[in-house]
């Protein structure tokens, strides 16, 4: 295998047009490694997932993704201002739910990611969200999470 210095060098090129996928690394490593977290879906670490959950997988577990950002363009360094939608999804109620994203805060609120070929400079909790759904089958899924405003610079 590669060790981290060649894997850095390989990728420092392309992280520059790819600055999600580096923090989308870098929030799932927080995420799934976080035993108090796995305790809360279900005493699993790694029930994390980006932008969804495969079909039919068990609850509780979390998604994320990316809801808005880009460039900011106010100085000739590059910087990234990005939104992300953090949740944890159960089908036991809203207690759960309200927990999960609970510990999720904790975890991610004035985090300081480490972000290859970044600095992260500001991550901050900016809105609640709190859903319940209704699918077909009848068993209503409830979640609730926030909206995180992620800065990036060079």
């Amino acid at each position: 295998g590669k060790d981290a210095q060649a894997h850095e060098r390989e990728v420092e090129g392309v992280i520059q047009m790819s600055a999600y996928n580096a923090l989308n690394a870098a929030v799932y490593s927080r995420l799934s490694a976080d035993a108090a977290l796995g305790s809360l879906l279900g005493g699993t670490v790694g029930k994390v997932f980006y932008q969804q959950a495969p079909d039919n997988y068990a609850y509780p577990y979390v998604v994320f993704d990316w809801q808005a950002g880009g460039d900011e363009n106010l100085t000739p360094s590059r910087m990234k201002n990005m939104v992300m939608h953090v949740r944890g999804y159960n089908t036991t109620g809203a207690a759960l739910a309200g927990t999960i994203d609970a510990r999720l805060d904790t975890l991610l609120h004035n985090y300081t990611f480490t972000v290859v070929g970044w600095t992260n400079f500001q991550t901050m909790r900016e809105e609640d969200i709190s859903i319940v759904e209704n699918p077909p089958d009848g068993e209503k899924v409830f979640h609730a999470g926030g909206l995180y405003r992620v800065r990036l610079g060079v």
